[in-house]
């Protein structure tokens, strides 16, 4: 990977990104099996469910997804989620709904360099060394911008996300750099220079 560079993706210019820091943006990730998918996570706050266990009206979900298994409840603008099967007090939120599930991504753009083993510039992305990027800056994929690898015949297109926006700065240390490996003996290194 050579002449690497921040790649501001159109999709960055839409509602569902803000932008976090220069060159980083704050979205939900996607959930592949279902747009109308819970993100149940456990009420922790105390406070909170005090107040939630005084409710006394619990109904049947209506969705045909998770929800129609579990009841549910409003409080104060959000829907809360009990397992009439579990025995213990626990109480559910919507993560997504509530504003939890955030991740942040970036995108670069660079020109491949076939004298390291790494593909033309595809609709496929070579595995390396991009597999030893994300390893060491814990990060995946979210986007490989399959319509831009496609159309631009000299370089490759990829988002990178966690959860945790220290990883992403970590990883746009890389833009302007030369990355490759390098064959060491029985094991190869990622190189960044």
């Amino acid at each position: 990977m050579k002449n690497i560079r921040f790649y501001k993706a159109p999709k960055y210019l839409t509602e569902g990104y803000k932008e976090a820091e220069s060159m980083i943006y704050k979205t939900y990730e996607e959930n592949s099996e279902s747009e109308n998918s819970l993100w149940l996570a456990q009420v922790t706050d105390a406070s909170l469910l005090k107040e939630l266990k005084k409710i006394t009206k619990w109904e049947k979900g209506t969705r045909e997804d998770l929800d129609d298994e579990l009841l549910t409840a409003e409080y104060e603008g959000q829907k809360y989620y009990v397992d009439p099967d579990d025995d213990e007090d626990i109480i559910y939120f919507d993560e997504k709904a509530s504003g939890g599930g955030e991740i942040y991504v970036t995108s670069i753009v660079f020109e491949p360099e076939p004298e390291f083993d790494e593909n033309e510039p595809a609709e496929e992305i070579s595995q390396y060394p991009l597999e030893d990027i994300l390893e060491k800056f814990f990060c995946y994929v979210s986007d490989d911008y399959e319509e831009e690898n496609a159309e631009d015949p000299k370089n490759c297109y990829v988002e990178f996300a966690s959860e945790d926006i220290g990883d992403i700065r970590d990883i746009l240390t890389i833009v302007g750099k030369h990355v490759y490996n390098k064959e060491n003996g029985e094991y190869v290194d990622l190189i960044i220079e």
